[in-house]
């Protein structure tokens, strides 16, 4: 977790925690190496129950591909958060936490309540629970330029200022494999209800508050170009953080990456899993994308 810091005069300075859920795309190693603190879900098959990291989707990605039904999905429990709350608060720090939106996971309710329990500890504590309207690979870059803003000393109202500013700018996309998982997760239906009968073609998906068909491609690749396109219009062309997260398909990531690139201003690219909240819904195979602007306004 992020310690406290000193000031010029050597008072110290209060220093922000980041927190968010497993359901957002950052990966383990990058989620250390920012500083940002994870509570973790879970998923379950009729016969086991996994506890979210990278290591545990991949085995059921080849689990589900080799014909086993898609696992339910469970946010964070109170307690996933009051484990990252608790020590922060306790030594002085503020908490931002982003979740990923509610038609995904329930982390908000957990969250917030998590929140009441440590306040009524430590009036003082200075929580924030937000849910932002971009999810998944779109709320891990944007919390890759957090966690920038954070380590510079930005502080609780500022990171709360710039996050409102820059989540109408940042976006996340997911192309499936085929459609066969989303009518599997009883989801094609919400896609057909806006792109009409999809026969072969792949649809280009936003799941924020709702899974949400917004483009189609004739095969996997014009999916997936388009998705590339589309990702960065909100921003308008400025310096991005961009993550790729992929359904135990690392080959399709990278490609999606090397597009990216390609196509928009990349500051920083992360490849990571995909993470199983979203994947019950697309199935593996699949590949999220998401951008956020590197920098407040732009910079």
């Amino acid at each position: 977790m992020l310690a406290s810091c000193q000031s010029a005069t050597g008072v110290p300075v209060a220093r922000v925690q980041l927190v968010t859920d497993s359901a957002t795309c950052l990966g383990d190693e990058a989620a250390a190496e920012l500083g940002i603190a994870v509570a973790r879900g879970s998923f379950a098959f009729e016969d086991e129950r996994a506890v979210d990291d990278e290591r545990a989707w991949r085995q059921a990605y080849v689990r589900v591909r080799g014909g086993t039904p898609l696992p339910r999905t469970f946010g964070p429990p109170e307690t996933a958060y009051l484990d990252v709350f608790r020590p922060a608060a306790s030594a002085g720090n503020a908490v931002l936490c982003l979740v990923t939106p509610f038609d995904v996971s329930p982390s908000f309710t957990t969250a917030s309540a998590a929140m009441l329990t440590v306040q009524d500890d430590l009036p003082s504590a200075r929580i924030k629970i937000s849910n932002p309207g971009v999810g998944h690979a779109g709320l891990g870059a944007l919390l890759v330029t957090l966690a920038g803003q954070a380590a510079a000393g930005a502080d609780l109202d500022a990171l709360l200022g710039l996050a409102e500013e820059l989540e109408p700018l940042a976006d996340a996309l997911v192309v499936p494999e085929s459609t066969r998982w989303l009518a599997e997760s009883g989801r094609l239906a919400l896609v057909e209800e806006r792109l009409d009968d999809l026969d072969e073609d792949i649809p280009v998906l936003r799941i924020g508050t709702r899974v949400t068909g917004i483009a189609r491609g004739g095969c996997h690749e014009e999916a997936l170009a388009e998705a590339v396109r589309r990702v960065g219009q909100r921003s308008g062309g400025v310096p991005l953080h961009a993550v790729v997260a992929h359904a135990a398909a690392p080959g399709i990531a990278a490609e999606a990456a090397d597009r990216l690139r390609r196509e928009h201003r990349v500051v920083r690219l992360i490849v990571t899993e995909l993470s199983m909240a979203i994947g019950a819904v697309v199935g593996p195979g699949a590949v999220a994308i998401g951008v956020a602007p590197a920098g407040a306004g732009g910079l």
